[in-house]
């Protein structure tokens, strides 16, 4: 494992709260709450954000508002990037004028067919025609593999498997590409190698890591992923979020624990920790109102 007296002394950290943190509650957070949590995160420094995913409502309904939370974030300052799954959630990004897509595949053949109905490769291939396309529409791609690690049907994820995709993502001018630890099993070592890997094969990609706290172990995976590499993290406030397919998944990285510790290691982020604090406390108290029950130290 890479010692972690190699970590950098900033670390760039993006927000995933309002897709990833927002897609597996039991109910639709409203358009003017998501704005809300928005306005915290800018408030604590958070200028990287994934805002939404461009995906099937009847699938995911807490993301149904993709389009209009787009419209209202436009002009705002900061990266505001979207999740797509295929070739009809390009088009919608397209088409709403959401130019900064990630397009997510997963490693695993039966989880993606799970989560998109499709084999790899054919979303690969799909990823080839939206990539030759890009240029026309003025879109920005970066993708994200997902289970890089492990699945919960398949086990552990080989690294000739994710070498494999990420070889194919790059040839086809992808520069920015995350490895996602979906289900949250996976191990700093495992991490650590992984991303050491990915770095000596394709020195001149972006990196970035999605880590889920299954077993409590995201922040050391993600000081693992940094020291062998990562150009990022993402982070959700109070550590929310899963994938909605993956049943037993632990939420993603916390964003105030990581800052925190960043921080208290001398490594800056651009993210006040009392800010992302304050943020996660009003992002507590917005979800709280919505399902009746006082936000702790909220009220008379």
């Amino acid at each position: 494992m890479t010692d972690l007296v190699d970590l950098p002394r900033r670390v760039h950290v993006r927000d995933m709260t309002l897709r990833d943190g927002l897609q597996s509650l039991p109910r639709v957070v409203p358009l003017a709450d998501k704005l809300a949590i928005y306005a915290l995160l800018a408030e604590a420094g958070v200028r990287d954000f994934q805002v939404t995913s461009f995906v099937n409502p009847d699938r995911i309904p807490q993301l149904a508002d993709a389009e209009d939370l787009w419209s209202e974030l436009a002009g705002r300052a900061g990266r505001h990037n979207v999740l797509v799954a295929n070739r009809r959630g390009f088009d919608r990004a397209v088409a709403a004028g959401a130019l900064d897509m990630e397009v997510v595949i997963s490693a695993s053949a039966a989880y993606n067919r799970i989560n998109v109905r499709r084999t790899p490769e054919e979303s690969l291939c799909e990823l080839d025609a939206m990539a030759a396309d890009a240029g026309t529409s003025g879109a920005h791609l970066s993708a994200v593999v997902a289970n890089a690690f492990h699945c919960r049907l398949e086990g552990r994820i080989g690294e000739d498997t994710v070498m494999a995709m990420v070889g194919r993502m790059a040839a086809v001018g992808i520069a920015e590409i995350s490895l996602a630890d979906t289900t949250g099993h996976a191990a700093p070592d495992h991490v650590s190698a992984l991303f050491a890997a990915v770095r000596v094969a394709y020195p001149d990609l972006r990196l970035g890591a999605h880590l889920h706290d299954t077993k409590g172990r995201g922040l050391v995976n993600a000081l693992a992923a940094v020291a062998a590499g990562a150009d990022w993290l993402d982070a959700s406030l109070a550590g929310l979020g899963g994938s909605p397919f993956t049943p037993g998944v632990g939420g993603n990285l916390s964003l105030e624990m990581l800052v925190d510790t960043l921080t208290d290691m001398g490594i800056d982020t651009g993210i006040q920790t009392d800010g992302a604090i304050e943020a996660g406390r009003g992002t507590a108290a917005l979800l709280s109102q919505q399902d009746g029950v006082p936000a702790p130290g909220a009220g008379a």
